[in-house]
């Protein structure tokens, strides 16, 4: 017969905590069962992302070692350059990879301004560097200028995703993920294409400030940063380009909030 009695507890930090998954220090989780919740996103976004900016930068840098003679006439396009590179990854890059990923089954909205905190935080070491006369040497008006447009383009695409999550959420097609990229693929070439073959903007002096140009992100960078050395200075911002990135900020946070309230009325149906 087997023999009973009481029944021994089990020794904590033997057994249990060998079969626990543990983190780099050797610490097994003491709230969750494993250590997958600090896999996901956005980590991932972020390692892959900071390794974007990185090679850009690395590309920037590997275009000018060939001068003789380094100056800001060869720093400044290549500057130029790697925020038109750095904007790609915003308005493409961004809205392409999150559409191939499964939507977020909460917070649809809450996720997208997380990426958009993860995108905005490194690109700053991308941005303020360039009022340093060793890189572009442009003026901090500029550098400003510059910065808030990424933010606010940033906060519209954001929008655009966040949109984008609900309508893909309810279908879960691959109709819906190609639609809304090439949407965003109209948003982001449409005002290039147009002005490329309607020749808007070709005739304008160095003076004047070509405000169309701010409609698309790409476009936008080479605007901004225009070369004005004729004027007395590299680059100039002019109000009118500063009411422009005002009104695509505008945009921006309507996307979100637009999304954000059928986010909430979806909510309280279901409930």
């Amino acid at each position: 017969m087997t023999p009973t009695g009481p029944t021994r507890p089990p020794i904590v930090g033997t057994m249990d905590t060998q079969q626990s998954d543990l983190d780099i220090f050797g610490r097994p989780p003491v709230h969750h069962a494993d250590w997958s919740h600090r896999r996901g996103e956005p980590r991932v976004f972020a390692l892959l992302w900071m390794i974007y900016l990185m090679v850009v930068t690395a590309l920037m840098f590997a275009s000018v070692t060939g001068a003789l003679n380094v100056s800001q006439s060869i720093t400044r396009p290549a500057a130029r350059s790697m925020l038109v590179a750095t904007m790609f990854g915003i308005a493409i890059v961004w809205p392409l990879v999150r559409f191939s990923q499964n939507v977020p089954a909460h917070g649809t909205v809450a996720s997208v301004l997380r990426d958009w905190v993860v995108i905005i935080v490194p690109v700053q070491a991308v941005v303020i560097p360039q009022m340093f006369p060793v890189l572009a040497g442009w003026s901090l008006g500029v550098v400003l200028a510059v910065d808030a447009f990424i933010c606010v383009w940033a906060l519209a695409i954001a929008g655009l995703i966040a949109m984008a999550y609900r309508s893909i959420g309810e279908s879960d097609r691959g109709v819906a993920r190609v639609f809304w990229m090439l949407l965003v693929l109209l948003v982001v070439l449409a005002s290039p294409v147009v002005g490329m073959l309607s020749g808007a903007g070709a005739q304008a002096g160095v003076a004047d400030a070509r405000v169309g140009w701010l409609m698309s992100p790409l476009t936008g960078i080479v605007e901004l940063t225009r070369e004005r050395s004729v004027l007395g200075q590299s680059a100039h911002i002019q109000p009118g380009h500063w009411r422009m990135i005002g009104a695509i900020g505008c945009i921006g946070a309507a996307l979100a909030l637009f999304g954000h309230a059928i986010e909430v009325a979806r909510r309280s149906n279901r409930a």
